[in-house]
């Protein structure tokens, strides 16, 4: 894993923190989806997701889009949100740019010092054919949010969709 670039992890409770360093892409993304869809399936108890992007660089289209799937996902069985935490000014504009500012919980607070991270770095085979399925779902949910985010990501759609066919 690129040391610059990397998600870390901890809980409080039964919340789950991340904080995103660098640049967060899709590579990072298969694994922590599927990670937190594992959690919200075995989980009874109702937590938040926070993610902090003070020290992000980058974010690509596939991390948030996951990040409004995991959003929707942890609201309609919990009642509970996807919190971004301290975004900085890179990361405010990629999410304002998507629209996701209006979507998504963003909360600006000091760093809670209690909490210590790991480097998240779950391993999960993740073949192609599976990769694909989440960039098209990533992407629909991006699309969801706003027409113009349809209209940015309509191509890409198609191309995805025509590669699972084939």
């Amino acid at each position: 894993m690129d040391r610059e670039n990397k998600l870390l992890i901890t809980t409080k409770g039964q919340d789950i923190y991340f904080k995103a360093l660098g640049h967060v892409t899709a590579n990072l993304c298969f694994p922590l989806r599927d990670m937190i869809i594992k959690r919200i399936s075995s989980f009874d108890t109702p937590f938040n997701i926070y993610f902090d992007l003070s020290e992000t660089k980058y974010m690509d289209s596939t991390f948030l889009g996951i990040l409004v799937s995991l959003e929707k996902k942890i609201f309609s069985i919990f009642t509970k949100h996807l919190f971004i935490l301290n975004p900085n000014e890179i990361s405010m504009k990629l999410l304002k740019n998507m629209g996701l500012d209006r979507f998504l919980k963003i909360s600006i607070s000091e760093a809670d010092s209690s909490l210590t991270y790991d480097v998240f770095d779950e391993e999960t085979m993740t073949d192609e054919i599976e990769k694909c399925r989440i960039v098209l779902a990533s992407h629909k949910e991006l699309s969801s949010i706003s027409e113009e985010n349809r209209k940015k990501f309509e191509s890409l759609q198609q191309i995805l969709e025509e590669q699972l066919k084939n």
